[in-house]
């Protein structure tokens, strides 16, 4: 096996290149958006073929950028069911839908539905590794992220991300809290506080966080003159 994360440090955002050293086909996660030349760079230094491209999650507000490794290597785009597309995009594309597979080499990776950060969330299970996108982002129910809801994400967390075990190594988009890897136990006791009650009490407090965000973000207005 072969695996290496691409960090863009002036974003924060995290790629992650997995391979099967046997066969030499690899696939990309979430690669970041200027990390086209460094990712041709490695496969090609590695002789690995890119047979896919695959990303966690896409936001409204953040046009899916589809074509550049797609179209320099003939990987196939993987993206969420739901997830639109720009007819133009000259990619091959596959819907990533729970419970299927994708094989690479002698690799297995498995879809699973994270919804919840976004509406078309997807984790992917890799061996004992998790790659989850934002699904541990619970602040972006309330700072204003339009495409989040938590009541999704409250049911991906408890139903089905924390039904793994405790072991399992969690890789995110982005560093969570400085942590750019953790395990799946020690984000269960860090999230125990904001889980501990039902759904209803969790989306009612991200509710509250946000519009107490909302309020502390509004101008103040003028004083009025005498």
């Amino acid at each position: 096996m072969y695996f290496h994360p691409i960090e863009d440090p002036d974003a924060g955002h995290i790629g992650y290149l997995l391979a099967d050293a046997g066969s030499l086909d690899a696939v990309i996660i979430d690669p970041p958006p200027r990390s086209t030349e460094l990712l041709l760079a490695l496969l090609a230094e590695r002789r690995f073929r890119l047979s896919h491209v695959l990303r966690t999650h896409v936001h409204a507000s953040q046009p899916l950028n589809c074509s550049a490794l797609s179209e320099l290597t003939g990987a196939t785009l993987v993206i969420a069911d739901g997830v639109g597309i720009n007819a133009a995009c000259p990619a091959k594309v596959e819907r990533a839908v729970h419970g299927s597979t994708l094989v690479f080499g002698q690799e297995v990776l498995r879809v699973l539905a994270t919804p919840g950060h976004t509406a078309h969330c997807v984790s992917y299970l890799w061996r004992d590794r998790l790659f989850c996108g934002d699904a541990f982002d619970l602040g972006s129910c309330a700072d204003g992220d339009d495409d989040a809801d938590a009541g999704l994400l409250y049911d991906s967390l408890t139903c089905r991300l924390f039904m793994l075990p405790e072991q399992t190594l969690v890789f995110p988009a982005h560093p969570l809290r400085g942590r750019r890897v953790a395990t799946l136990g020690e984000l269960r006791l860090r999230s125990a506080p904001l889980l501990a009650g039902s759904r209803d009490a969790f989306i009612t407090d991200m509710t509250s966080r946000r519009a107490a965000l909302l309020r502390h973000a509004r101008p103040s207005p003028p004083a009025k003159r005498r």
